[in-house]
């Protein structure tokens, strides 16, 4: 036992003689359908209108928990976790959280008909040019990230989940809570 303890202790620091963090986080997040970046790193910043024309901009975001989805209307699995996002945002909409749903590539009377019709209240954006999607790099629709309230991504997601569950509010509301 004694011979262990030194072993422990020297994979818990790291080459220059300081101790490495575990990101307590990554069991919540990965509980709640998310994988954890690499290496942290700040969301990039972007603005893109609501489909009224009106302009917002992530970095005004900070202090807050972002949602960030990319979806579009034709993709069934995007249409499927719809339900589930609104039930979060419910949830937490009085809270310092803010769920963007960034469609991509559609006319902006498309996604307020669709959000009309399926009853969504989160905040819808249009990316026509699909320019920020690019610059998410993602690799499928649906793509969520989760920024904390920092502006620093802590989670992505690529296909529908359930985020209506346990694991995603709680990790929210602990990022809420850190003040990152």
């Amino acid at each position: 036992m004694r011979a262990l303890i030194p072993l422990l202790v020297g994979l818990s620091l790291g080459f220059d003689g300081q101790a490495v963090r575990a990101d307590s986080r990554e069991p919540l997040l990965m509980a709640a359908g998310f994988s954890a970046p690499a290496t942290p790193h700040a969301a990039a910043d972007f603005e893109l209108p609501d489909p009224s024309g009106r302009r917002h901009r992530l970095h005004e975001q900070r202090g807050k928990v972002v949602f960030l989805n990319f979806w579009a209307t034709w993709c069934p699995p995007c249409r499927e976790e719809m339900p589930a996002m609104e039930q979060l945002y419910q949830g937490l909409r009085q809270q310092p959280f803010a769920m963007w749903a960034v469609n991509y590539q559609e006319r902006p009377e498309v996604v307020t008909r669709f959000f009309s019709v399926h009853q969504l209240h989160f905040l819808a954006l249009v990316d026509t040019e699909g320019s920020v999607s690019a610059r998410y790099e993602l690799l499928g629709l649906p793509t969520t990230h989760l920024i904390d309230c920092g502006g620093q991504m802590v989670g992505r997601a690529v296909g529908p989940r359930s985020w209506s569950n346990d694991a995603i509010r709680t990790s929210i509301e602990r990022d809420q809570g850190s003040g990152a």
